[in-house]
């Protein structure tokens, strides 16, 4: 058995998300018209908020260092996390609180469409990196990196640097960048990816699914994406393979675990969240084994046997 994990430092956004049963894809919910679906319901959102609810519920400690706005919404979103046990450190910023749409297609593809003002006002001085050591945090996580314009050119990989220094490992989630929808030659996406490769050497774990992987690296084999990572500082890369399960790979050699069948899917929005927030907490643990125990609590999340990021009221 593992030694207890220390409470874990989380990063990232903190929204309201909107989140659909599975919709038909088809032409028609392009044009004028109405499609009828099992179930709309309102969830907290954003990926450092899931991973953290998730650590909660999984029994661990999460500290969520955010911002929300000046308003209703941001505070209601901040009780309820902290009445599920998250240590809520947020900065209040003068403008409205984020809300993201998660629209889920019976494809098993998503599309989020979000407008999250808060969350682009986060910056470095935002994140007290002492209370949190004093805490007991000896991890840190960064998720939602490309939300908060503010940290872009040296806020990232600052604070990820000052956390290595405090003896702390990090982890890093390159999630996919809305811009990149537009394309990798858009004005502004070659250096964002820069800003963001400059953090890499201040990282113990970087995350992303494959997709993810290939446009940040800027190729299509996953095999070189990840030397290329760890050439280029990472540690260790963790890659998300959805159907396919997951791997990592460090120095050392890849190491591939197959999924875990879910009997059913019921919740397909956050599942890389929970995997991360298992992953997080099985720090004892072998690499392998620490994949396939996230494999499973991803699986277990997929199906809703398991409650690990709860309806929001």
């Amino acid at each position: 058995m593992s030694a207890p994990v220390s409470p874990i430092a989380i990063v990232g956004n903190l929204n309201l998300d909107i989140r659909t049963s599975p919709i038909p894809s088809s032409e028609a919910v392009l044009n004028d018209g109405e499609t009828s679906i099992e179930d709309i319901y309102e969830s907290v959102g954003g990926g450092g908020a899931n991973t953290a609810a998730a650590v909660a519920m999984m029994g661990g400690e999460a500290h969520l260092c955010c911002t929300i706005g000046d308003d209703e919404l941001g505070r209601r979103l901040s009780y309820f996390l902290t009445g599920i046990g998250v240590h809520v450190h947020a900065a209040i910023k003068p403008i409205s609180t984020g809300r993201s749409i998660a629209l889920i297609w019976d494809t098993h593809h998503r599309h989020f469409v979000s407008n999250l003002p808060n969350t682009r006002l986060l910056e470095e001085s935002d994140i007290d990196l002492e209370a949190l050591r004093y805490a007991g945090c000896r991890h840190l996580y960064r998720a939602d990196v490309w939300f908060a314009d503010r940290m872009f050119q040296t806020g990232n990989a600052s604070l990820l640097r000052r956390a290595r220094e405090a003896g702390m490992e990090t982890s890093l989630d390159i999630n996919w960048d809305p811009i990149w929808s537009l394309g990798r030659e858009v004005e502004g996406t070659r250096e964002r990816i820069a800003w963001l490769k400059s953090a890499l050497p201040y990282v113990s774990f970087v995350h992303g699914n494959e997709r993810e992987l290939a446009f940040f690296v800027g190729i299509p084999s996953v095999a070189e994406c990840v030397r290329l990572l760890i050439e280029w500082g990472a540690e260790t890369v963790v890659v998300h393979r959805g159907a396919r399960g997951c791997a990592a790979a460090t120095t050392n050699g890849w190491k591939e675990v197959p999924p875990v069948a879910a009997k059913a899917i019921a919740n397909e929005a956050g599942t890389g969240d929970v995997f991360t927030a298992k992953f997080l907490l099985t720090a004892g643990l072998p690499l392998e084994e620490r994949l396939r125990a996230c494999a499973y609590a991803a699986a277990c999340h997929l199906e809703g046997s398991h409650c690990y990021i709860p309806r929001f009221g």
